[in-house]
């Protein structure tokens, strides 16, 4: 075996620092790309344990607020059929208030912890602004019962100026009580 002469490995060398660049190239973009997901995905982390942390010290007083709240629900035998409880309520509020609900159904019951919510939605009511008002105002301060407009859409009526028509999702909140 010779020994290669000193251009030959000065060659060598260079071929070896092109290379050894080629390969850092090929490398550094992906490696880059990953180094920055990983940190927008640790970034989120941090900020969504800071949202957990806060939340968690604030559980004394959202305790406490629904302690005060909790008296507000109506409490129903498991399995009975709460809607003949609160259609009338809202139908009742909405003609004190002259508000027109035409279309309603009802939606179905969900359960978060001991609260249960049940979805009304009205597809089709007419009134004035000042009676929509004062009807979404009754409606959410009631103090026999818990209700919470969570959408509602508002449109001119075109037939009649100075009337409003539109759809509204009233979710009424109620304890079940085990049936013994």
């Amino acid at each position: 075996m010779t020994a290669l002469s000193q251009k030959d490995q000065k060659l060598l060398i260079l071929f070896a620092v092109v290379v050894a660049i080629g390969i850092l190239g090929l490398w550094y973009p992906k490696a880059k790309a990953s180094w920055e997901t990983e940190r927008a995905r640790w970034e989120a982390q941090k900020t969504q344990l800071g949202r957990e942390r806060a939340i968690i010290a604030l559980r004394p007083e959202i305790q406490k607020q629904y302690e005060a709240l909790r008296d507000k629900m109506p409490i129903f035998p498991e399995g009975r059929s709460v809607d003949t409880h609160w259609l009338p309520i809202m139908d009742n509020t909405a003609r004190a208030n002259n508000v027109t609900i035409a279309q309603r159904s009802i939606g179905g019951e969900e359960t978060f912890g001991e609260v249960t919510e049940l979805t009304l939605e009205c597809r089709d009511w007419e009134g004035r602004l000042d009676s929509l008002v004062w009807f979404l105002y009754d409606l959410e301060n009631r103090k026999d019962a818990m209700m919470d407009v969570r959408a509602i859409t508002i449109r001119p009526d075109t037939k009649n100026p100075g009337l409003l028509q539109g759809t509204f999702t009233l979710n009424c909140a109620y304890m079940r009580q085990p049936v013994e």
